[in-house]
Order: C-alpha cells, then structure tokens, then sequence
C-alpha cells in the first residue's frame, strides 16, 4: 500500500504521552506533525490559520476535553478527520462519538503500526476503530 502524506494535529494533556507518540511519528515519513497541544481549546488556536488533515485526540482533558474539541472541528471544519485515542473502550462510548460524527477510535494501547494504518484509513475517508472495540461495536 502506498502512504499518502498527512498533516496530523495531536492533543492529548499528557505530555509524556504526546511526545512519546511525536517521536514513534517521525519513523514515518509521510506523517507530519504539524501542532500538538495539551487541550482542545490550545489545538484549535494552533490549527485553525492551517488546517491539518487529521487531529488525533484524547478524550479526557482539562479546559476543553476531546469531545467538545471534536463537536467544534466538526461543526467548524468538517472536512477534517477526527480519530480518538483513550484507554477507554466502552461500547456505548464509542457509539455515542460515532453518532457524534468522529472518523475513529484507537486505544491507548495500540501499536505504533496500528496508528499508522488508522491514519492512513481517515485519510483515505474511510472509519477506522481499534480491534479490540470493532466487533463490539455497530457502526
């Protein structure tokens, strides 16, 4: 498969996280990180004069978590993919920010792989959700 070049934006409060998954991005060279943030409303001022083609975000975060992130980029900016990353897989909470209109849901514990397939899945305009939440959950 080729990789097609994204612009990713990633909001997540910890910091040791974020980093962490800047770091394991730069492996792959079609993948830009164009601006990262400890919340939503820090990423919005970030992106909004340049628009990534994704945002990954946390769910839980202070001032402005990921789901009032998500409702305003979808409202604002639709054209932008949202993927969700938590350590949380509950069904109904999945259901919820598919109904929302997110693009996907990766667990925290994923592999680096694993987010790059994802990526690359919302860049294409397709869904993608982790493995271990897909057969649980109808979308």
């Amino acid at each position: 498969m080729g990789y097609q070049p994204i612009k990713l934006a990633i909001a997540d409060d910890h910091t040791l996280f974020r980093k962490g998954v800047m770091e394991i991005l730069k492996a792959y060279p079609e993948i830009n990180v164009v601006a990262d943030a400890g919340n939503g409303a820090e990423l919005i001022e970030k992106i909004e004069s340049n628009l990534p083609d994704l945002v990954m975000l946390d769910l839980e975060m202070p001032e402005m978590d990921g789901i009032a992130t998500a409702r305003y980029l979808i409202s604002k900016f639709p054209e932008v993919k949202i993927l969700i990353v938590s350590m949380y897989g509950e069904e109904s909470l999945v259901e919820k920010l598919l109904e929302e209109g997110v693009h996907g849901y990766l667990l925290k514990s994923a592999e680096p792989d694993e987010l790059r397939n994802a990526l690359q899945i919302l860049k294409l305009g397709k869904n993608y959700y982790s493995h271990e939440i897909r057969n649980n959950v109808s979308y």
